[in-house]
């Protein structure tokens, strides 16, 4: 399943890219999503004078009764960001969440554009669930369980904003 998201900042795109390479603020967005466990694992500018991210958190779910045999309501996941340095360029990413233990892959790209206002951060990604017949429901359902986070994420992020004005 593919998808975009798109989310508006009142800030400048270097702005949005500095507060999501910040360790404490990766932290904060972590323990306000509601992640039972969590850490930043690295979060360095990387030689090319680019970003590496790696969090990890344990999350809840409230799994519905066809998806139980495949995820536990208590889920372990990976999530790595590499962020491009080009400072002629919109600020970019690929990303991936790996969940352990669970037949999901889920990748993408963020891309910071700059807009008269502030920032949009455009989220493009792919879920992948390997079960016959119910991969698809599971699929929509990793979407929905996504979706509710990164707006969760996005509304911590404009009020992390707001606080550094």
């Amino acid at each position: 399943m593919d998808f975009q998201l798109e989310h508006a900042y009142d800030a400048d795109p270097n702005d949005v890219l500095a507060m999501l390479t910040n360790s404490e603020f990766l932290r904060a967005r972590l323990a306000a999503t509601g992640a039972l466990d969590y850490q930043v694992v690295e979060c360095a500018q990387t030689t090319d004078g680019g970003y590496r991210i790696v969090t990890e958190r344990t999350v809840q779910a409230d799994i519905p009764g066809f998806a139980k045999k495949v995820f536990k309501p208590t889920n372990s996941m990976r999530q790595v960001e590499d962020w491009q340095a080009d400072a002629d360029a919109a600020p970019t990413a690929a990303w991936t969440i790996e969940a352990k233990g669970v037949p999901v892959r889920t990748s993408g790209t963020i891309r910071l554009q700059r807009v008269p206002n502030g920032t949009v951060q455009h989220i493009a990604g792919t879920i992948k669930v390997s079960v016959p017949l119910i991969g698809g429901r599971l699929e929509r359902f990793v979407f929905d369980q996504a979706r509710q986070t990164i707006e969760t994420e996005h509304r911590f992020g404009e009020e992390w904003l707001a606080k550094q004005e």
